[in-house]
């Protein structure tokens, strides 16, 4: 969002009648929001598993190295937001052992705790979306896919085991939430790359396969939400590819965008800030720094100024308004 200006000077907050306006919008469009969000960036892989964490600011095209960091350093993990905390889950150590962990990183503050309730399991490589208030962490894998569902509440610290399932097993899958379910894209079941898109509904502990499916199978790709519909960014076919795809869950309709990544990534995230997609790192065919801003609107990519303060891959990435 362009700086508003009045007079020449730039509107840094908004007060009506002596109440503190959070937003402008003029003929529907937003002018002025004094609501900021920022993405964090957790652990990942710089050839080994790290613990560092990192804020991204997307107004200032800025990055900056947390205090706090995870208690191990961790890959492969996921990770959800609830009322403005980050939760991560599971992923790899440094001695390459899936763990069971769940941490609570609370950027406010700028601390981390480590939760009483732990996975079923020691688990790594599966997806996550938050619905409600409460977190659902689909597949993964324990050294072999698995494809349970299991959902954590923040507010009780207590996590449970669905009675639906994965169609099959996966790992190596994303997911992301539209309207109160969540669509789960490809994956590895064992055997060979899906490309299937499966919609899980927590509201009746339901799953179902949709009629849609990816362009090609894919492992390892990255998605995210803008205005209900869902971005789904490069991955492994197992070649990388740059392919940009939009999924619109209320049509059940995925299409190829015109607009590529600037090369051929797998092992990134991204997360959305104001109508914008930033995708973080991955791979090439070795770790990148780079961050990129995809404009949805316009169907653009740019390559940000910022970069990860070193080169990552296989990290979790969680926007905070």
């Amino acid at each position: 969002m362009a700086p508003v200006e009045i007079d020449g000077n730039p509107i840094t907050g908004a007060t009506i009648d002596g109440t503190d306006v959070q937003e402008i919008t003029v003929d529907g469009d937003v002018v002025f929001s004094a609501v900021e969000t920022k993405i964090y960036h957790l652990g990942g892989d710089t050839g080994v598993p790290i613990d560092d964490i990192y804020e991204y600011d997307p107004a200032t095209d800025s990055i900056s190295t947390k205090s706090a960091t995870l208690p191990q350093n961790v890959d492969l993990a996921t990770a959800a937001a609830v009322d403005g905390k980050i939760y991560h889950l599971g992923g790899q150590n440094s001695s390459g052992s899936e763990i069971d962990d769940i941490y609570e990183y609370d950027p406010a503050t700028d601390s981390i705790a480590t939760m009483s309730a732990t996975l079923p399991q020691n688990i790594f490589t599966a997806s996550a979306a938050t619905v409600d208030g409460k977190i659902y962490h689909l597949g993964g894998s324990t050294d072999q896919q698995i494809d349970d569902i299991y959902e954590y509440d923040p507010s009780t610290d207590s996590i449970s085991t669905m009675s639906a399932t994965l169609p099959q097993n996966s790992q190596l899958a994303t997911a992301a939430a539209v309207d109160g379910k969540i669509y789960h894209f490809g994956g590895f079941n064992g055997s060979a790359r899906l490309d299937d898109i499966y919609e899980y509904d927590p509201a009746t502990d339901s799953i179902s396969t949709m009629s849609a499916t990816l362009p090609q199978t894919i492992t390892r790709a990255n998605v995210s939400v803008v205005d209900g519909k869902i971005y789904h960014f490069g991955g492994d076919t197992p070649s990388r590819i740059d392919e940009i795809y939009e999924y619109d869950p209320s049509t059940d309709s995925i299409s190829t965008m015109s607009a590529t990544l600037p090369q051929d990534i797998s092992r990134a995230r991204s997360a959305a800030a104001d109508g914008k997609i930033y995708h973080f790192g991955g791979f090439t065919g070795s770790e990148l720094d780079d961050i990129y801003e995809y404009d949805p609107a316009t169907d653009s990519i740019s390559t940000m100024s910022a970069t990860l303060p070193q080169d990552i891959m296989r990290a979790t990435c969680v926007a905070i308004t």
